[in-house]
Parts: C-alpha cells; sequence; structure tokens
C-alpha cells in the first residue's frame, strides 16, 4: 500500500498488470483512502471498470531505442564519444534482455546479466580474452542511466542496479614509453597517427581532444592550442606548445582545407574519430611488445612533465584534470628512476652509525649472566656485517637469535642515550 497526500487529498499508488496505478480518492482522510485503495483493485480485477487506458509497461528493447538513445543523442551533442559508448553498451544490454517488459527486469536479472558478461569472449580479441570488468561496469552505469531516465518519464519506479555491486578494476594499467620506443613508433607511424602521436608527447593533449582541433584554436605567434570542448569544464584550457608542436600544426593549418585540422578520412563534414587501426599497425612494425595504449602517449608526457620538475598544481591545469589526486594517478616513476632510487640506496652506507656503536659496545658491561635471567641478549649475539656479506652491500647490525633476525641501524644521536642506559644498568647490577 502506498499512500500520499496531495493539496489536502490523499492519493493511493499500486501495480496492476505491471502497470503503474497512481489516482486520487476523493478522501481528506487518510483510513478513508486507505479503504478505498483495496476496492479500486478489486474493480479492476473484476473487470467492472474500463482498464484500456492502462498503458502496460514497454519492452526494453523499444525503450532503449525509441526512448533512451534520442535522449542520450540530445543529452551528450557536446560529447558524440559519449553517446557513442553508450550505444555501443546499449546494443549488448539490448540483445541479453530484449523480450522483458521494463518493470521486470529485476536485480536478480541484472546479476545473471553481470555474470554472463563477464564470461563472454572479447569481440576483436584474437586470443580469447574475456570481457574486463571496466567493460562490464560500463554496461552497468548505461543500464542504470537508463532506469532513471525511465523513473523519471513514470515507466518503472525503482531501479534493479541500484543494488548490485561493481565489479573490482584494476586501474594500474598506464605505461611510460621509453624514449627508444617512441622513437621505434613514431618512425613506423603513418599520417595521421605520427601528427596525433607528436602532439600527445608534447603536449599531453587527450586524443580525442587532438582530433576535435579546428583552425581558430591555434595561435602560432604566441605559441598557445586552445582546447574548446573536453570531458569536463576542466578540460577546456589553453596549452604552451612546443617547438615540434608548434611545426606540425603549421603544417596542418597550410593543408587543411576544412574546419577541422583532422577531418574525416573519408572526406565528411566532421572531425577524425578514430586511430586504433593505424595505431596497432604501426605497433606491430615497430616490433614494441607489451603493445601500449595511444591513451599511454599523453600519461607518458605528463609522467615527463613531473620528472622535469613541474609542480603538481601547474600539471593539473596542463593536464586539465578537475583535482590534484587525479593528477597523482597519472604521474609515476618511470622504470628507470625506480632503479635508480634503489641503487642509491644501495649505495649508501651506515659508516658513522656503526662506528659510533662500536664505541659504545666497549663501554657496555657483559650480558651474559643477565640474559640468562630475563630476554636480554648477550654481546656475543651482536654481528657486524660488512660490505658484501649481504643481500645489499650495506654495513648493518645482526641478532642472529631473536626471531626475526632484528637488523640494528641506529643513528648517532641515539648513542649517546644508549651509553647513559648502559652506565646506569651497570650501577644497579653493582649494587
Amino acid at each position: 500500500m502506498s499512500l500520499f497526500k496531495r493539496g489536502g487529498i490523499w492519493w493511493y499508488g499500486f501495480r496492476y498488470k505491471g502497470v503503474r496505478i497512481r489516482e486520487s480518492s476523493g478522501f481528506s482522510s487518510r483510513s478513508a483512502a486507505a479503504r478505498a485503495e483495496p476496492l479500486r483493485k478489486a474493480e479492476l480485477g473484476q473487470g467492472l471498470v474500463d482498464d484500456k487506458h492502462l498503458a502496460p509497461s514497454p519492452r526494453f528493447e523499444d525503450f532503449a531505442w525509441n526512448d533512451f538513445a534520442p535522449w542520450s543523442e540530445n543529452q551528450h551533442r557536446q560529447h558524440p564519444s559519449t553517446h557513442e559508448r553508450y550505444l555501443r553498451s546499449l546494443k549488448v544490454l539490448v540483445r541479453y534482455f530484449c523480450g522483458l517488459p521494463l518493470d521486470m527486469v529485476k536485480s536478480s536479472e541484472v546479476e545473471k546479466f553481470k555474470l554472463e558478461r563477464s564470461q563472454e569472449r572479447r569481440k576483436f580479441a584474437k586470443d580469447g580474452r574475456r570481457v574486463t570488468p571496466a567493460g562490464v561496469n560500463r554496461d552497468l552505469a548505461v543500464l542504470r542511466i537508463l532506469f532513471n531516465l525511465a523513473i523519471r518519464l513514470g515507466k518503472v519506479r525503482t531501479d534493479p542496479v541500484s543494488v548490485v555491486k561493481l565489479l573490482s578494476e584494476c586501474t594500474l594499467r598506464m605505461r611510460v614509453v621509453a624514449p627508444e620506443e617512441e622513437r621505434r613508433y613514431l618512425d613506423a607511424a603513418s599520417q595521421p597517427l605520427l601528427d596525433v602521436a607528436i602532439l600527445m608527447f608534447e603536449t599531453g593533449m587527450r586524443h580525442s581532444e587532438v582530433f576535435h582541433l579546428q583552425r581558430d584554436d591555434e595561435d602560432l605567434a604566441v605559441g598557445f592550442v586552445r582546447i574548446r570542448q573536453g570531458k569536463t569544464t576542466f578540460a577546456q584550457r589553453t596549452i604552451p606548445l612546443t617547438t615540434c608542436a608548434r611545426r606540425v600544426l603549421k603544417v596542418r593549418l597550410q593543408d587543411s582545407c576544412g574546419l577541422w585540422l583532422f577531418p574525416k578520412p573519408s572526406g565528411g563534414l566532421g572531425p577524425l574519430g578514430s586511430v586504433r587501426k593505424a595505431h596497432v599497425a604501426a605497433l606491430k612494425r615497430a616490433g614494441l611488445e607489451p603493445y601500449f595504449r595511444l591513451y599511454d602517449l599523453r600519461y607518458t608526457a605528463l609522467t615527463r612533465m613531473a620528472m622535469a620538475g613541474v609542480d603538481i598544481p601547474t600539471l593539473r591545469e596542463l593536464a586539465g584534470h578537475a583535482n590534484i589526486q587525479m593528477t597523482m594517478r597519472y604521474v609515476h616513476p618511470t622504470p628507470e628512476r625506480k632503479r635508480a632510487a634503489i641503487q642509491k640506496l644501495e649505495n649508501f652506507t651506515y659508516d658513522a652509525s656503526v662506528l659510533a656503536l662500536g664505541r659504545v659496545r666497549a663501554e657496555l658491561p657483559p650480558l651474559r649472566e643477565s640474559a640468562k635471567r630475563g630476554n636480554g641478549r648477550s654481546g656475543s649475539d651482536l654481528q657486524d656485517r660488512q660490505p658484501g656479506q649481504g643481500a645489499a652491500s650495506l654495513r648493518f647490525l645482526l641478532i642472529p637469535n631473536t626471531p626475526t633476525r632484528t637488523l640494528l641501524l641506529m643513528s648517532p644521536a641515539r648513542l649517546p642515550r644508549l651509553v647513559v642506559r648502559a652506565r646506569e644498568r651497570r650501577g644497579r647490577k653493582g649494587e
């Protein structure tokens, strides 16, 4: 039973033959409205009233193509790639939920879809790889948006996707392209992929932002390029140009006749849509393995800026991120930098600390008797480890009789306190 009040009159709501019924009871009393609702249900069930005006719930495929698809196209007019992504997921959803009324799609059906979709083979994968968790989550996200639209249009009352848990995704897919790999990749790339890749390497732009560059977006005299539209409002920004990027855009301005610097190869009016096939072909010709994505060129540019000393707030503005946390996800040291850091750690020695500890050990009393009575360790338990005797050629003190084989590394600042405690322990023993 669902009762609610409007303008002093109580209304009731229920479902009949899969159709949502919401009518006024005509009473200002809640108890009277509660008694009127079952009478209304009985009238509909016995056929005492004409229910032809009750519109049945639309089928999933009809609502998807007749209502959701036009809404998505209009809603994402400034971001056509988002609409195209929704349509790809919509084809998958229609294939699974085809024939079901919209209000008959329950959370149990969504869970079954999530399981079956996770076990499907990827469409263009020749090695038989399954659909990634990220791909399944994108389909579930589109399904949730579809049901939210259906709720606003009065087609359904609840969203069955709201109680379905998304799959865990792996976010560590970024890869920094090495300079040698960059050279081989650019040598093997064909146009327009070559110019797209150079601009991504030199400016850190997204490939979709490069595709949508127009003639009026460049100011070569000043050396800036303006991004008109992007994923968010923060993506609308101005980026300085390097010498190489300015040279590429200058050639593009001379060669292009229309509005777009990267027009469709077929001669259409819109901008370039994809260079995926050219990217895969360039990777194969260059013999680069493992493969990297086209988006990794932007990731490489941002990482190189950070390694060059660019501060994080400036890097966020150049990348067009909404917050610094997003920028930190894109900026990581290269494997070469990590190896150099470990090499610095390996070359670092604790000579001063070890020598100072040797002087302290000379002043410490013998601890063998106290070790027998308690948990103390004898002086012989402390062994000097010289360079070359461990995994890392470092000088440290090893306590082998402890459960975890403790490595004792002590700074000179703590040594005076250690001497004082040793003298106090010697005094107590003498007493």
